[in-house]
This record gives C-alpha cells, sequence and structure tokens, in this order.
C-alpha cells in the first residue's frame, strides 16, 4: 500500500516536470495531461467537478411547455422528474424531449 502511494507520488512529480518543460505542448505529449490526471485520481488529489443544474427556471419552463404541447394520441403530457426536459404521456407513455440546456 505504502509502496503503491510512493510510485503514485514518484509518477506524480516526473509528469508534472514534464510538463513543467512543456512537454505537454508538443503534438504527442498529450498523454501527459492524461496521465497526469488520472493520477491525481488514484491519489485522491484532484477537484470534484460538481454539475450546478437550474432546476427552477427548467421547472417554470416546462410548465408552461406542457400547457401549449399535447401527444400525439391526445393525452396530455407531464414532466418525468423535477429539472428535467422530458415529458411523458399520461395515456400512452410516449416519452418527449421538449426543451434542451443552453450551452455556453
Amino acid at each position: 500500500m505504502e509502496d503503491d502511494k510512493k510510485y503514485l507520488y514518484d509518477r506524480l512529480i516526473r509528469l508534472g516536470d514534464m510538463m513543467g518543460d512543456g512537454c505537454h505542448h508538443e503534438p504527442d505529449g498529450k498523454w501527459i495531461e492524461r496521465e497526469y490526471r488520472d493520477t491525481l485520481k488514484l491519489l485522491g488529489l484532484s477537484p470534484k467537478k460538481s454539475v450546478k443544474r437550474d432546476t427552477k427556471s427548467i421547472n417554470k419552463f416546462m410548465e408552461k411547455r406542457l400547457q401549449d404541447v399535447r401527444c400525439e394520441c391526445g393525452g396530455k403530457l407531464f414532466q418525468s422528474r423535477k429539472g428535467s426536459f422530458i415529458a411523458t404521456c399520461s395515456i400512452c407513455g410516449k416519452r418527449y424531449k421538449l426543451g434542451a440546456r443552453k450551452r455556453g
């Protein structure tokens, strides 16, 4: 266990030195960034990315959209879950995507 951690820290230092020298900017140097990131994850040092969703505005958008749209069978649509752009028909169960997130 200790040997594994020591090996990972040594590898992290070696990769960091290579990045400091600018080797990761070379045409075949993409592997250095990838391996550095993977080593950070293995050591538990990488920051966790949190996905922030704006569920309140999505729900308001879906309320308005669900009033305008009906299923092909004539059934009423309902939001499949909070914060989702997916609507499901109450009669036939068909699913519709009524919106999309804006990519910034």
